[in-house]
């Protein structure tokens, strides 16, 4: 945190005689927090900078997926039955996934920052609105991991059923791609109902509870700052706000509970363009469900848990009814 002679030094050298006299004039009237946002927000050493760059951060989570790189989804033999034979794959919305801090939290830290800040309960109201009026609450999730013999997620996902079904990334993002852009060859073409689709490298800072400090506390301060300095420099603390407002949306898409770390999740983010008039491509039980088309062929390999009920023959037969060469193998597991 900067502390008052450095602000006044870094805005002296900040606002030159180049700068417009109204602007230097308004800055100058700025009360310390507008003024501490300014320089945080400019000043290329400041953690706010480190950590807010919003290219910078898209880049360190995301993956461009030109790789085939190895993916695995724990499920079960059932599962993989009724996949084939339906043809499709059906992808969960964010809000109706196992943890019911799903896409929140990042929110959930940034707030109790706030608190220790000493945010009132206006501004807390008003952070938790910018998150509410975020785009894309139409998100879907489908989950990967990189590791293929991961005995917790055999059992959590597959019980006395579990596979481990192996793909390629490159020919993941294809096959979504493919169904959520219906025909589309150009973002700029997507309408409601289309969905841009990416992966994220989730493990980077996913369940890292000290990193994920590390982005939300400078950030919540410019969140807070900005706001404090909104009414005499509405252009700037605006930007700011935005600028903070993409890095949380992007950190709750990103961020999960540290005690979830036995997941080590790699993901693929579908946001569906919805302005509330369109419907979900599948419902069931009331959940909203992407109904992605599937292909059998992406399906490299079988890896069937140690406690699978049933035989490497039985799977086999299964996956071949579906013209899929996919080897099929038992887990290296000792149990």
């Amino acid at each position: 945190m900067c502390d008052e002679d450095y602000i006044d030094s870094y805005l002296n050298g900040l606002l030159t005689d180049e700068v417009p006299k109204n602007t230097r004039l308004m800055i100058a009237n700025l009360n310390d927090y507008g003024k501490r946002a300014i320089v945080n927000y400019h000043d290329p050493h400041s953690n706010f900078h480190k950590y807010a760059d919003i290219v910078i951060n898209v880049r360190m989570l995301g993956e461009n997926a030109e790789e085939n790189t190895p993916l695995f989804h724990y499920t079960t033999v059932s599962s993989l039955k009724s996949i084939l034979e339906s043809g499709y794959f059906r992808i969960k919305q964010a809000n109706f996934m196992n943890d019911p801090d799903e896409f929140q939290w990042a929110s959930k830290l940034a707030i109790t920052y706030l608190k220790n800040y000493g945010a009132t309960s206006e501004e807390l109201g008003n952070f938790k609105l910018m998150i509410k009026n975020q785009p894309f609450h139409d998100a879907y999730i489908w989950s990967f991991s990189k590791n293929n013999d991961s005995e917790t997620l055999f059992h959590v996902y597959g019980g006395n059923e579990g596979v481990a079904l192996k793909f390629g990334e490159k020919d993941v993002m294809n096959m979504l791609v493919s169904h959520n852009s219906h025909g589309k060859k150009s973002l700029d073409q997507f309408g409601l109902g289309d969905a841009y689709t990416f992966p994220l490298n989730v493990l980077y800072v996913l369940y890292d509870e000290q990193k994920q400090k590390n982005y939300i506390k400078p950030l919540v301060q410019e969140w807070l700052d900005a706001c404090r300095g909104l009414k005499k420099d509405p252009d700037d603390m605006k930007e700011i706000l935005t600028l903070c407002s993409k890095n949380i949306a992007l950190f709750n898409m990103a961020f999960k509970n540290p005690k979830l770390c036995h997941e080590e999740e790699f993901r693929f983010i579908s946001l569906r363009r919805n302005d509330g008039t369109i419907s979900p491509e599948l419902r069931v039980n009331g959940v909203p469900y992407i109904n992605c088309k599937f292909v059998p062929e992406y399906v490299q390999s079988v890896i069937l848990s140690p406690i699978c009920n049933k035989s490497e023959e039985e799977v086999r037969i299964i996956i071949k009814k579906h013209r899929s060469c996919a080897d099929v193998k038992k887990s290296t597991l000792p149990y």
